[in-house]
């Protein structure tokens, strides 16, 4: 098994002009006749190299339209709550009927990753985008225009299936043109779509309660549509194993030499598209299962957004029967956790830079761990949001109080999602997409069943008791990242997937 790496240098004629262009290449480990291509790190960048190529202006705009989309497709999600009475109305269906609708959309939201991810590592993470989004916006016209409620079901789950793609996908995508170093500021930005989404949805939906509840969704409609048409015109290709494909065929083609090769194009040849999803899809749960510090993590992030699903429930029941609010001052209600969320998110760079400074007096050296700074505010924050919340949902006590709770609670799953995002990513670079796809699997599907009860614990449980035992499962949570601060490099070095540098 040849290991031999090497440099060629050949001067190649085009239509234009001769060039000198130096090409990275590797011995094939079967064959010393063919050679495996990888990106050079000397000298000018290859042209397919976008990690190198593009500009911080334009991946900066990449991360930030991958993460409006991801919103857009959370806002659908959650949408549903405060039209719910319209559409239990239209199709004469009981609360727990019509709050699968909510839990079959973020079902799929959890399971959708687990085929879309490793997908996206076949055959790339644009055109995984487009084609996940593109069925998302097919399904939910069914669900706008469904005559039926098991139609409307069956819609809300399949666009949350394929639209599922960017709560996953889009991490590994971020992870791709961007620096370990320079990931903190855009993986934050991309943390706020799964927490600002669910805090927008209720607001747009009790925005248009008078009207038909199908404005609510074509609305949504038409923000996907804009969303994949610009993600087509302007997203390029991130996945550096597809990238390599593409070098391959250029110097194929430019050499007149067949002995180039990218691995990926190896593994699609020997690899049935079906088989590969199926192995490929294994490696979620085996992250799920044989790490335990990917299990942990995953339930946290699982817990909080199960949550802020949970409020969807509550909220309409809690404050119009406490505080007697309309269906619009409910609705405004949902700002209290939104604004939470957007006054700590500049905390972002902060964090950063303490992070940049931490690895420089480690002697340049990095280490997953050093991510979880923003997860340690999050610990706090959560449960003590959670007690402000419970405790203040009395009459006598201005409607202020749980809304300024709510918007502590939110601040705190920033900082939580922000820890965990950020160690998933660094800790798991190779395996990014797969491991986010195990993320979002657990907090969906986590997030799906916990307002099957909501409504039910809330009136058996009294809201204050209800608010109280869900601050606790929090407040249980709060030694996590002391511990995997402490003990984090003796499991990760125990993960089969973990990343290392």
């Amino acid at each position: 098994m040849s290991e031999d790496s090497f440099k060629i240098n050949k001067t190649l004629s085009s239509d234009k002009l001769d060039e000198e262009v130096e090409f990275t290449v590797q011995k094939s480990p079967s064959t010393d006749i063919c050679y495996e291509v990888t990106f050079s790190m000397d000298g000018d960048p290859d042209p397919e190299d976008i990690a190198r190529r593009l500009s911080i202006v334009r991946k900066y705009y990449i991360s930030i339209l991958i993460t409006i989309t991801s919103m857009v497709i959370t806002i659908i999600s959650s949408c549903w709550s405060l039209i719910s009475p319209q559409i239990m109305e239209h199709f004469h269906i009981s609360h727990e009927v019509s709050v699968l609708g909510i839990s079959f959309y973020i079902f799929g939201l959890g399971v959708g990753p687990l085929i879309l991810s490793p997908l996206s590592e076949l055959y790339g993470r644009r055109l995984t985008f487009i084609f996940s989004l593109a069925l998302s916006i097919i399904w939910q016209c069914l669900t706008t225009w469904s005559k039926t409620i098991e139609g409307v079901m069956f819609g809300r789950f399949l666009s949350g299936f394929f639209g599922s793609s960017f709560l996953s996908v889009a991490g590994g995508s971020i992870s791709d043109i961007f620096e370990k170093k320079d990931i903190g500021i855009p993986m934050a930005i991309f943390t706020t779509s799964p927490m600002l989404g669910p805090s927008i949805g209720p607001i747009i939906g009790g925005a248009l309660h008078k009207d038909s509840y199908k404005w609510t969704f074509i609305v949504l409609l038409i923000a996907s549509g804009v969303c994949l048409v610009l993600i087509t015109l302007t997203v390029p290709e991130t996945y550096k194993p597809m990238l390599l494909i593409r070098k391959a065929k250029r110097l194929r083609q430019e050499t007149g030499d067949d002995k180039y090769y990218a691995p990926l194009e190896i593994t699609r040849k020997e690899t049935k598209l079906t088989s590969a999803i199926i192995l490929s899809a294994r490696r979620p749960f085996g992250l799920l299962v044989r790490d335990p510090m990917m299990a942990v993590l995953t339930f946290y992030t699982g817990l909080v957004l199960a949550i802020v699903y949970l409020f969807f429930v509550a909220f309409p029941y809690i404050f119009e029967t406490v505080f007697k609010f309309t269906v619009m001052e409910v609705a405004c209600a949902y700002i209290g956790m939104l604004s939470g969320i957007l006054l700590v998110s500049p905390t972002a760079l902060i964090i950063q830079k303490r992070y940049a400074k931490k690895v420089e007096n480690n002697n340049g050296v990095s280490t997953p761990e050093m991510r979880f700074e923003a997860l340690f505010y999050g610990a706090f924050l959560t449960p003590i949001g959670l007690m402000i919340f419970a405790w203040t949902c009395y009459p006598q006590v201005h409607w202020i109080g749980p809304v300024i709770g709510s918007g502590i609670f939110g601040s705190g799953v920033f900082f939580v999602f922000t820890g965990v995002f950020s160690y998933t990513v660094d800790a798991y670079r190779k395996y990014a997409a797969s491991a986010m796809a195990c993320n979002s699997f657990v907090r969906s599907t986590m997030s799906a069943v916990f307002p099957l009860f909501g409504l039910q614990m809330y009136k058996g449980m009294g809201i204050n008791w209800a608010g109280f035992f869900i601050a606790m499962l929090a407040t249980i949570m709060v030694p996590v990242p002391f511990l995997f601060t402490k003990y984090g490099p003796t499991l990760r070095s125990k993960s089969p997937y973990a990343w290392a540098d």
